[in-house]
């Protein structure tokens, strides 16, 4: 029985895998439960081959799972979030469900399993986004958590959004509707601050906790990568428009540099 997991599907993330699973690790992440979506995943397989071999990963390829096959858009898509808590009730306390552009970064704690042992009353945590633009980067840059330096002011509006940490054996699959919420049989999903939120958040609370979410990393990345993928549940287009709308490099944050960077980036 693991403490603290992750689940989460990613498709063409070939360049980012590696990244995002050591910095996950270095803050407490004891497993995770990865969904591939790849259309040829032999590479991400030889990518994943070492942490498998570790038991620290479980490589599930989208492609075959059989009751899927009916299924399309949004249905298909709720559907591979009810597998994602099949595969991990019973089998962790947390869950956090995160995409590969998202960092979980605790401000408080080094250790985001000591930060949950302060929610263990609520189903979930609630994090809001902290929406990082470009920093200037035209090609890719090597790293995330050390290049991708800049983001948006703390209170603009799409930082609303949260992803969550829930108890996966209290999700009522059912009534799973978005990648962001999800109703449980008792308690409540709240922000860091112990209030209730579901959808958005009132308030952009990231005094101890925060998500950054590097939306576009850099204008190959989103041409290559971002712009190719399918869009679900009324998502905007990934077009010019967008990239434009997201592309905010106000505040200078390296926190997750500062605490992290050489851990992740120089193991």
């Amino acid at each position: 029985m693991h403490n603290l997991s992750v689940a989460a599907m990613f498709r063409n993330e070939n360049s980012w895998l590696e990244e995002w699973i050591r910095y996950h690790q270095t803050i407490g992440v004891e497993h995770f439960y990865l969904f591939n979506d790849d259309p040829d995943p032999r590479v991400s397989d030889k990518i994943l081959e070492p942490y498998l071999k570790q038991g620290l990963i479980e490589n599930i390829h989208v492609s075959e799972l059989t009751d899927l096959d009916t299924l399309s858009g949004n249905d298909r898509v709720k559907r591979i979030y009810g597998i994602m808590f099949e595969v991990a009730t019973g089998k962790t306390t947390w869950l956090a469900m995160t995409d590969l552009d998202e960092f979980i970064l605790p401000k408080k704690q080094d250790d985001l399993r000591e930060f949950l042992a302060g929610y263990e009353e609520h189903c979930g945590l609630a994090m809001n986004w902290q929406i990082f633009g470009t920093s200037g980067y035209v090609k890719r840059p090597p790293t995330q958590t050390c290049h991708l330096l800049h983001r948006v002011e703390t209170h603009w509006q799409p930082n609303r959004f949260f992803k969550s940490i829930v108890k996966p054996d209290l999700v009522i699959q059912e009534m799973i509707y978005d990648s962001h919420h999800f109703p449980c049989t008792t308690g409540r999903t709240v922000n860091e601050n112990h209030e209730p939120v579901a959808g958005v958040t009132h308030d952009i609370s990231t005094e101890i906790i925060q998500l950054n979410h590097y939306i576009l990393r850099s204008w190959q990345d989103f041409w290559e990568v971002k712009a190719t993928r399918p869009r679900y549940n009324g998502a905007a287009p990934c077009d010019d428009q967008y990239f434009e709308f997201h592309d905010r490099n106000e505040v200078f944050d390296d926190e997750i540099k500062k605490r992290f960077g050489n851990l992740v980036n120089n193991p």
